[in-house]
């Protein structure tokens, strides 16, 4: 063990008595730490079906339930311990309940489901007492934010009504919520929240046994929220040992009800007399990217914030920020210099990967997506544009025939477009279109709907397109002409969840851009979205992912783009120095706290060579020259989490570290970093 494990991780290995926390840096061996682990604790005796490992999504769970096969197997041990999600462990444990008829069978509804978003819809204008139909997208967004976490810390809709730490709460949202409440049981729902609660209220329970875990490995610990802290809290006895591992710096999912002070206090109140350990080398990337991140996240002032070193037989990691850069240029740079080696392009949103993706088609650079929809032609507001140029070159949607299932993008075009329809239609029209492709103007003709203002002037705008280019047109010409017509004009309607609607806009809005900067016919621009070619795995060398999808995971190359401070992080400069104390945790601040996680996520995915594409920004060269690494306090165009990077430093340490005897004027991070890796060497 002691070849290939540091004394960092050694000591974690073999941890016996008590509980430990674990904070672990990005890159640091996390996963073959634990792997070890599991061997050490059955090498000791301890039974595999006494250990649980708990991981905080679908992904992480299966990859980490293979590398321990192969660990299971190099090393012939007998058996391997459960691996689960909060949510499939908690849904095993409904399972068994509902067999044993402790409680009752209810059907599971993912926010995703057009049943979950009807039920948001009743709640919300029953608790805004209203008739209407029209829906506030930031209204409905902070409803199903609140009801998620008030469902995530266990409230019923009397603790809203009369727990005194509630009484800000106004009146429409504890109507809202206690309809919620009402509507899950009128209903028989349960969301994945809900299965969370019910499993430690049957724990809690004296009807329900709790399992026999001597030991349990929780993996992203900074990432639990309330209920599932509770849920590891219900399954611990006197007999077993909690393990949890994660980086404060690596809190990035708020909406989910995750807060930094799980790992930051609230772990080792909970579970008394708990060791704490710390992997402080990442074994993924040099001196200078861990210099720059450690830069960027110490603006956050996270009392436990982790220090990252490199290690010492790591290489270097190139960092370049490209002022102004060409995507493309980038692109071929990458393909021409390293086809070996993988490259990431990251982004703060799903929007953002809207053009890189477009621009490796024509490339034609095999690549693959980590985002929701694996289909860039199923985004809607990209359906709506395609199924448009359609229309505007054939007046018929067969160009859609090499996809297999077109109801999906029918039935997008028509809530994208926005026509007003009585309930029932939308499929019918569906239904209809899919069946009989060239006859849609038709189709909606005859449905007797066009009397309405809103939809006559919809259908009239589409006919004023229907056949009027050809294949040879520009697509910027034509995506002018939809817009000039209003037909964009309804986007991201079609959603009540704000988040969802935002990134539609931005998403038509990138389009746009991405055809003023780079020419394409329709003919070429429909072939690319329609009939996209096919890659084998083993040649893809390019990664579409946001910020969020890439935790966890590791490429030669990353590229972030989107990098404009008024989109990203998008949010007032402030300063870092609050001087009320009313004013540490306002609502403003901790978003910008998160955003920078964000940052310092995507940042540290990199192994060779990290790129960054702002805008041109001259403050940014005056901050270099000036050997300065604050938050600015002016409106700059690059993201301010740009300027705190103090790159001019990360290079001279670079130097310093090469040439130790070298005169260097080093800033005391620097130095900080030099003696911390002379305690790694």
């Amino acid at each position: 063990m002691s070849k290939s494990l540091t004394l960092e991780q050694q000591k974690i290995v073999k941890h016996i008595d008590g509980h430990a926390l674990v904070r672990a840096v990005p890159g640091s061996g996390k996963t073959t730490t634990l792997i070890m682990r599991v061997k050490y604790l059955i090498s000791r005796g301890i039974a595999p079906e006494n250990i649980l490992i708990l991981m905080y999504n679908k992904a992480a769970q299966v990859s980490f339930q293979e590398k321990l096969k192969v660990a299971i197997i190099k090393y012939n041990v007998p058996n391997s311990p459960e691996v689960k999600t909060f949510n499939s462990y908690a849904l095993k444990l409904i399972k068994e309940a509902q067999q044993s008829k402790l409680i009752k069978r209810k059907s599971l509804v993912r926010p995703e489901d057009h049943k979950y978003q009807e039920l948001l819809r009743e709640c919300y204008f029953y608790g805004k007492q209203i008739e209407s139909r029209y829906l506030d997208n930031n209204e409905v967004e902070k409803l199903e934010l609140n009801i998620s976490n008030w469902r995530l810390e266990n409230l019923t809709a009397d603790d809203l009504e009369h727990d005194p730490n509630y009484k800000e709460v106004d009146a429409i949202n504890k109507r809202a919520y206690r309809k919620y409440c009402e509507l899950l049981e009128q209903y028989n729902l349960r969301t994945f929240d809900d299965s969370l609660i019910e499993a430690v209220q049957l724990l809690r329970s004296n009807q329900f046994p709790i399992p026999e875990l001597t030991h349990i490995i929780v993996d992203e610990y900074q990432d639990v929220n309330y209920i599932q802290n509770e849920l590891i809290k219900s399954l611990t006895t006197e007999y077993t040992s909690v393990m949890v591992v994660g980086d404060v710096n690596q809190c990035i999912y708020k909406w989910r009800g995750s807060r930094p002070d799980f790992i930051e206090g609230i772990f080792e109140r909970d579970f008394k007399k708990s060791t704490v350990f710390n992997l402080s080398c990442t074994f993924r990337y040099g001196h200078q990217l861990a210099y720059i991140a450690n830069s960027v996240i110490s603006k956050n002032k996270d009392s436990n914030s982790s220090f990252c070193i490199s290690h010492p037989n790591n290489s270097d990691t190139e960092v370049s920020i490209h002022q102004g850069g060409d995507l493309i240029e980038l692109l071929q740079l990458c393909e021409k210099s390293s086809t070996n080696y993988s490259t990431a392009i990251i982004a703060r949103s799903n929007a953002d990967l809207i053009a890189p993706e477009i621009i490796l088609k024509i490339l034609k650079l095999p690549y693959n997506t980590k985002t929701t929809q694996q289909k860039l032609v199923t985004r809607p507001e990209i359906t709506l544009f395609t199924l448009l140029m359609c229309l505007a070159i054939d007046g018929d949607f067969r160009k859609l025939f090499p996809i297999k299932n077109i109801k999906p993008l029918i039935k997008n075009f028509m809530k994208q477009l926005g026509f007003r329809l009585p309930k029932g239609m939308l499929n019918e029209i569906t239904e209809e279109t899919a069946r009989n492709s060239e006859q849609f103007l038709e189709i909606i003709k005859d449905k007797g709907i066009l009397s309405q203002s809103v939809n006559c002037k919809l259908f009239n705008s589409i006919q004023a397109i229907n056949k009027s280019y050809k294949s040879e047109d520009k697509s910027s010409d034509l995506y002018r002409d939809f817009n000039d017509k209003d037909l964009f004009s309804n986007v991201s309607e079609s959603t009540i969840l704000r988040r969802e609607s935002n990134d539609q806009l931005r998403g038509i809005s990138v389009m746009e851009q991405l055809l003023d900067t780079f020419e394409i016919t329709v003919g070429d621009l429909l072939s690319t979205l329609i009939v996209p070619k096919e890659h084998q795995e083993d040649d893809v060398r390019f990664h579409l992912t946001t910020m969020h999808g890439s935790k966890g995971l590791e490429w030669s190359n990353v590229i972030l783009i989107g990098l404009n401070d008024k989109v990203y992080p998008g949010l007032s400069n402030e300063s870092s120095t609050q001087t009320k104390l009313g004013d540490l945790a306002t609502k403003k601040h901790d978003d910008l706290k998160e955003e920078r996680r964000l940052f310092y996520v995507a940042i540290t995915r990199a192994i060779k060579h990290l790129h960054l594409i702002v805008p041109k920004d001259q403050n940014l060269e005056f901050w270099n020259k000036k050997r300065w690494s604050s938050t600015p306090k002016k409106e700059v165009d690059a993201t301010r989490f740009v300027f705190e990077m103090d790159t001019v430093i990360a290079r001279e340490l670079i130097t310093k570290i090469q040439n130790p005897k070298g005169k260097i004027n080093l800033t005391p991070r620097a130095k900080i970093y030099l003696a911390k890796l002379a305690g790694v060497t």
